[in-house]
């Protein structure tokens, strides 16, 4: 009774009135839920107005995943680097040849403590950065007074005033905001040994000093990259309520949401060797579910260390697996310590490790239109979920990609799809409507789905790219384009 003539129309007057009524309607005659999935609104985009006056087919892929370990954007195993200055356009290549895309980066200023950075190592850090973009890396990175060569060494270590210190930053902030592009997470650094805000030779660990040095960071930096600090303490007494979500997705999100935590000391001891350090028993724990809580939106990294009483250490495969998950480790030192690195080889998790650090995104399920028109609307869905420890640490959208005939691609990025809403272990899903360029040419075009860098400079760098954690399909046509840095789904659009 929903072929034609009056009673087509009044089903249709019914369907306006009552979705669920209309669905009922559709799958009598042959379609489904699946052509009303562009009614739904998902991960905070609108639903389109209901329109009953046609009903456009759907292309539905279906992906499997991979256990495949592959190398991804600001996440993993990072390597320890000279001084940015000092980077050349090969000096790195190992790294990527090894599996890995991120590299740590000491910035050296033990000879300006008590003077202006000279225009010359300003100048050298452009080439750095510049190399690092050449080798397609991003930096973990952190700027030091002094690098003690062993542990017995920090106490002697000296750092700078801080007027000095906010001089520096300042001076910096230049270069920073320039290469934020190639920078996965800025370290908070200046003060103390190592630049790890203790052992102070110029008294910078009082509260008031450590937080002048916060906002000077924090100035110097985009507002959409995050600052990583040593202590969980000094983020609780600044920001005793953890940030949100929606406040780290915001245009302007607020300090706490934009401020994460390294251990360095990761695993190594009780507190971590002083990195949950507190009077009591109970007061340790309060700091390490405080950090639990803030790392599930700004991500965590670091590296393990020495421990100095092995009986504590927490060395195991089910140490590891249980929290990195818990803190949300987005990176870790593969060259730091050993120890760690040969126990989890021995338990048979290291690959496991290295492919859950960070963000590891597996799509289920996408979907577009199958038909369109020049000018009109590509209806998608996209489905995914998150089989990394952390979500992505910076701003990073879908995009559909039409090729056609000749290998040319029209790129449409998907509104509403951060990838940072990515909960780790949750199903995220996405639908709405994107526009089609109004010269678009008739004909047949590939489908394929992209995750390319947010920053201009990167977009069109296939290296830059985040691959899904799916496995090809030669029945399907399913298959990862790593020359563009995208996947093909199999399935076509016909522009008419």
């Amino acid at each position: 009774g929903c072929a034609r003539g009056n009673a087509m129309r009044a089903w249709t007057l019914k369907c306006s009135a009552v979705v669920a009524l209309c669905a009922a309607g559709l799958a009598a005659c042959g379609g489904g839920e699946d052509d009303l999935a562009i009614q739904r609104s998902e991960g905070g985009v609108p639903a389109p107005a209901l329109r009953m006056t046609s009903v456009v087919p759907m292309a539905q892929v279906h992906l499997q995943p991979t256990d495949l370990d592959f190398p991804n954007p600001e996440r993993g195993f990072y390597r320890f680097a000279s001084d940015p200055s000092k980077i050349t356009a090969t000096s790195l290549l190992y790294v990527a040849q090894e599996g890995q895309r991120l590299v740590y980066t000491p910035g050296d200023l033990s000879a300006y403590r008590t003077r202006n950075l000279p225009a010359n190592y300003l100048t050298k850090l452009e080439t750095g950065f510049a190399n690092l973009r050449k080798q397609g890396l991003k930096a973990v990175l952190r700027f030091a007074y002094n690098y003690p060569e062993t542990e017995s060494e920090y106490l002697n270590a000296q750092d700078a005033t801080l007027s000095r210190v906010k001089s520096h930053i300042q001076q910096l902030q230049p270069v920073l905001q320039r290469n934020a592009d190639v920078i996965a997470v800025v370290q908070g650094g200046f003060i103390g040994a190592w630049g790890e805000w203790h052992t102070s030779s110029n008294n910078l660990t009082t509260p008031a000093r450590k937080a002048a040095v916060r906002d000077a960071l924090l100035q110097a930096l985009p507002s959409q990259r995050l600052l990583h600090l040593r202590y969980p303490a000094d983020l609780a007494q600044w920001y005793p309520t953890t940030a949100t979500l929606a406040q780290a997705l915001s245009a302007t999100p607020p300090p706490a949401a934009r401020i994460g935590l390294h251990n360095d000391c990761f695993l190594a001891s009780s507190d971590d060797v002083g990195t949950y350090f507190a009077e009591t028993t109970a007061e340790s724990q309060t700091l390490r579910s405080y950090a639990q809580q803030a790392s599930a939106v700004t991500g965590a990294g670091g590296e393990t260390c020495a421990p100095p009483e092995p009986a504590q250490a927490r060395m195991t495969c089910a140490d590891i697996l249980r929290e990195g998950a818990q803190y949300h480790m987005s990176y870790l030192n593969r060259d730091y310590y050993e120890g760690f690195f040969a126990q989890w080889q021995a338990g048979g998790c290291m690959a496991e490790v290295s492919r859950r650090l960070g963000y590891r995104l597996e799509l289920q399920t996408v979907a577009h239109g199958s038909t369109a028109a020049p000018g009109g609307t590509l209806a998608w869905s996209v489905a995914l979920s998150n089989q990394g420890w952390a979500r992505p640490l910076n701003p990073r959208s879908l995009a559909l990609v039409l090729v056609n005939a000749q290998g040319q691609a029209i790129t449409l990025p998907l509104a509403g799809t951060d990838l940072r809403q990515a909960t780790p272990g949750e199903t995220q899903q996405w639908s709405g409507e994107v526009a089609l360029p109004a010269a678009l040419a008739s004909g047949s075009y590939q489908v394929h789905l992209a995750a390319p860098d947010a920053a201009a400079a990167l977009a069109g760098n296939a290296i830059y790219a985040l691959r899904f954690a799916n496995a090809d399909n030669v029945v399907t046509g399913v298959q990862w384009q790593p020359v563009q840095g995208r996947l093909a789904l199999g399935s076509t659009l016909t522009v008419q």
